[in-house]
């Protein structure tokens, strides 16, 4: 198994293209710079000559995907969190000029402090006491940062590069120090796809997590899975504390020189959803040991952390099986680090499970508290009442006391999908499933989110576990039948949609889709039957009476189509209703009539291409008749096939109609 993707923060003096050249010398595999003075409010831009030797330099690293593997880091200036209205504004425009910087270099990763509210500081807590819900500072501080956010997104529109928020110490008035905070930013931002986080080993023990074995280390990383996703987690900074566990102190130290404990490296190393992103050093630049920089001194250390790890955490049965394939290949009594490596495949060997199967550290769901209960149920009826905004304030509120309770991530997907927010949705339904996999909820809610965002195979999957959770709901089935209809397979789909109208015989969205797949069958009259039933269910809509014309079409009962038609543009006065009428009329062999309600249509939509082909087919069939006599006819048939080619050029059967006739 190839290593991890080492790197460190190298200086740029004599340009930053040097830093390139020394990350190669060193031997790295990623590297985080600063692309300009990170003390200063102003820096001259960057020239054409510097960017040419940048890009130059990257091409020459020979890594795959170089642009993911470089990192820069903000000004330290840059406080979007600040309440004076002056300071933000100028803290917007340096981190929006570093963005644009990031942008014109094809820098992947910027890194940013999530910066200060400058309000009352929290009270000192116990040094392993997190996960207190923001106060009011805080809170407004969080607001401040999504708004800069969402204003140089706005300014820096369809940008690639993702603002990496740092993990903090939460030394006075710092925002970040716990993991809820980075995400009530993300949620808030309305392009959370363009904000990721950046996790630093020293600031999170500083800030109180205890990281100091694997299995405390393990239950940090399902907690930041749990209420950040590791999804988000772009960049990892790999720093020793020289401050105590919730010091507070942002001291980096040499990797095992510190207090963050061997398992807290250990355990993110054998992470393999981190396997991919950059692991970037931050700790100091002394002088060389032994004549070795000291860069590659921590590498070592972190290479003999994960190595130790892979070969003790194996199961058994796999231990042994790898160590027959070790001694099938030692030399000389001497096992190498780089056969182990190899050997061993992360999976297996990391005792960490993937995020579809892990469970968090309590080994269950954690039930809420009467108050939360309380607040749930509150933030519940604020979203049917539509107040979404204060609904999502105290679902975050509850998950930031109780960051492993399905409800609360169950309810803020309820509200970003009644926003219309479904990739925001998603993930904290897929959180909720997670943590709670019979939660019926969750795992609808989490098939109705992926059905919106067009994933419709994960889509069934979600749907089929809530039907497993819950049997007997009528909406799952019925959804379970819109998606099966999606991929265009009636026949699964009528299998759900009968078992949704016997749930619920009064759902007329039931009948509505068992009738579609019923005339996807080729069974017309069971199609009719069924949106007769719909009809009588629920107030008649557009769709309902097309998908009935087109059924009593299909079954031969044209006088009943052409009466549906008349109805239906009565209720909907649109191109394709009137379309529909000049089909059912031509069908039922009213041509004259269908040629009005073809006209009809192209008088609403002169672009409307389906009702120029019905007004030229029924030219057509006049002029042939007329043996091609009735001029006006063939004139008639030649204007309309234009028209519809015109706004329509990908038409190979009118075209064909076209040029056989010699229109």
């Amino acid at each position: 198994m190839a290593r991890p993707l080492y790197g460190s923060h190298l200086s740029v003096a004599g340009g930053m293209h040097l830093a390139i050249a020394e990350a190669m010398r060193l031997g790295m595999d990623a590297l985080q710079v600063f692309t300009k003075n990170q003390r200063q409010w102003t820096s001259p831009p960057l020239q054409s000559e510097q960017v040419e030797l940048w890009r130059a330099a990257v091409r020459a690293t020979g890594w795959v995907d170089p642009q993911r593997r470089i990192v820069s880091h903000n000004s330290y200036l840059v406080n979007l969190a600040s309440p004076d209205d002056a300071q933000r504004a100028r803290s917007i425009a340096l981190q929006r000029e570093e963005i644009e910087r990031c942008e014109t270099l094809d820098i992947a990763w910027c890194v940013m402090h999530p910066g200060a509210h400058l309000g009352a500081p929290r009270k000192a807590s116990a040094p392993n006491v997190l996960r207190a819900t923001p106060n009011a500072d805080e809170l407004a501080g969080l607001k401040r940062i999504a708004a800069s956010l969402d204003r140089i997104h706005a300014e820096v529109p369809g940008g690639k590069t993702i603002t990496c928020l740092e993990t903090t110490t939460g030394s006075g008035t710092n925002l970040g120090y716990d993991f809820s905070h980075l995400a009530i930013i993300r949620d808030l931002v309305h392009d959370p796809q363009r904000v990721g986080i950046c996790l630093d080993t020293c600031h999170v023990v500083a800030a109180g997590y205890d990281m100091s074995t694997v299995e405390k280390s393990q239950a940090v990383i399902d907690e930041f899975d749990s209420v950040c996703g590791l999804e988000n987690l772009r960049v990892v900074h790999m720093n020793d504390s020289v401050g105590a566990l919730g010091s507070r102190r942002d001291r980096h130290a040499h990797i095992g020189k510190g207090c963050c404990g061997e398992g807290c490296f250990g355990s993110i190393l054998a992470c393999c959803e981190l396997r991919a992103i950059p692991m970037i050093l931050e700790t100091p630049k002394d002088d060389p040991q032994d004549g070795r920089d000291w860069d590659l001194v921590n590498i070592d250390a972190l290479e003999v952390i994960r190595l130790r790890g892979e070969t003790m955490s194996a199961g058994a049965s796999h231990r042994g099986a790898t160590l027959r394939s070790i001694l099938s290949i030692v030399v000389g009594g001497v096992v190498t680090l780089a056969v182990l490596s190899n050997l061993v495949s992360c999976r297996a060997s990391s005792g960490v499970q993937s995020s579809a199967n892990r469970t968090n550290s309590n080994g269950g769901v954690q039930e809420p508290t009467k108050v939360q209960q309380t607040k749930l149920a509150a933030a519940g009826q604020l979203r049917e009442q539509g107040d979404n905004e204060s609904a999502l304030a105290l679902f975050q509120e509850v998950l930031a006391q109780n960051p492993l309770l399905p409800e609360a991530f169950v309810g803020i997907g309820d509200v970003r999908f009644a926003q219309g927010r479904y990739s925001d949705a998603e993930p904290n339904y897929r959180r909720a499933a997670h943590l709670d996999p019979a939660d019926f909820q969750a795992q609808y809610g989490h098939g109705r989110s992926l059905q919106m965002l067009g994933r419709i195979a994960e889509a069934i999957g979600a749907y089929q576990r809530a039907i497993v959770a819950n049997p007997q709901s009528a909406e799952a089935n019925l959804n379970m039948a819109t998606a099966y209809l999606s991929l265009g397979d009636a026949r699964v789909a009528a299998q759900f949609a009968e078992r949704a109208a016997a749930l619920d015989p009064k759902n007329g969205a039931a009948h509505v889709n068992l009738g579609v797949a019923y005339e996807r069958l080729g069974r017309p009259a069971d199609a009719i039957a069924q949106y007769q039933a719909a009809a009588e269910l629920m107030p008649p809509t557009p769709q309902l009476l097309i998908n009935m014309v087109n059924a009593y079409v299909a079954d031969d009962r044209y006088p009943e189509a052409v009466n549906t038609a008349v109805a239906l543009t009565k209720l909907s006065s649109v191109p394709e209703t009137y379309e529909r009428l000049g089909w059912a009329e031509f069908r039922a062999g009213n041509y004259d009539s269908s040629s009005i309600a073809y006209r009809q249509a192209v008088v609403l939509d002169p672009q409307y291409w389906p009702a120029w082909n019905g007004i030229g087919v029924n030219a057509l069939n006049r002029w042939l008749l007329s043996e091609k006599r009735d001029s006006h006819a063939g004139d008639e048939a030649r204007h309309a096939f234009r028209a519809s080619m015109q706004a329509n050029p990908n038409q190979p059967k009118v075209l064909k109609l076209y040029t056989t006739y010699g229109l």
